[in-house]
């Protein structure tokens, strides 16, 4: 039976005796992918488990098989066949896991850029964005019809291509799918040729695979710091102060 308990954050626990677990309820957990179900999945777990199965199908069931009257020859035959495409099923989610840990191994090293930039004003980031695109060959349309628009942050253009910048979002620590589909929609929209998506944190797997083969560019916290770099050619750290 489960019990509710609220802890002095507010958050809602769930609380099972039975099995003495206690589970913190994140609101967020209901939009959990299966690119992020895959990335959570210890390493291990994906090894063991393809392991466990490709023994199994490999030598076990043919082993068992032929000692059974049961068992005809073409079930015997199939554990082997499929041996090591389950097996190779089992290991997908190393590479989610391996991605993932990647990434936030590299966002820990840029820990204290990263917490600069968040401790900036919002007014003096957005100003600090724009020169970065700026110093990359964009050009910054201050007089554009978009910018009157509150849900867009910056406006740049490179040729003939107008491109819209969302860099709200630089204080959060995860961006998902849904605020991709906005951006995305927005872009629609506007009729622009595309848009940059910035955070100082991560974008969720399923946000990085909705982005895929459309005219957005997930910009995180890693790549946020390699672009206020081009500002005066400085780290973002020098850049910032």
């Amino acid at each position: 039976m489960w019990h509710l308990f609220c802890d002095v954050s507010g958050s809602v626990l769930l609380f099972n005796p039975s099995f003495h677990l206690c589970n913190k309820m994140n609101p967020m957990r209901k939009d959990l992918s299966i690119f992020d179900f895959l990335a959570q999945i210890p390493w291990w777990v994906s090894v063991s488990l393809s392991t466990f199965f490709y023994v199994l199908l490999k030598f076990a069931v043919p082993y068992f098989g032929a000692q059974s009257i049961l068992v005809n020859e073409v079930h015997i035959s199939l554990g082997p066949v499929f041996a090591p495409v389950v097996a190779l099923v089992f290991l997908t989610p190393v590479t989610f896991s391996l991605l993932q840990s990647n990434r936030k191994k590299k966002l820990y090293d840029l820990k204290e850029e990263i917490q600069l930039i968040q401790n900036l004003p919002w007014q003096q980031f957005k100003a600090l964005v724009a020169e970065a695109y700026k110093q990359t060959g964009y050009i910054i349309m201050e007089d554009s019809s978009f910018s009157a628009d509150p849900n867009i942050d910056l406006v740049i253009r490179k040729s003939a291509n107008l491109y819209l910048v969302q860099c709200r979002y630089w204080q959060n620590r995860k961006l998902g799918k849904r605020e991709v589909k906005n951006i995305c929609s927005l872009t629609h929209a506007r009729q622009a040729s595309g848009a940059f998506l910035l955070t100082t944190g991560i974008f969720t797997n399923d946000a990085r695979h909705y982005a895929a083969g459309r005219p957005i560019s997930l910009v995180d916290g890693i790549e946020l710091v390699e672009l206020l770099s081009k500002v005066h050619g400085n780290s973002a750290a020098e850049t910032i102060q």
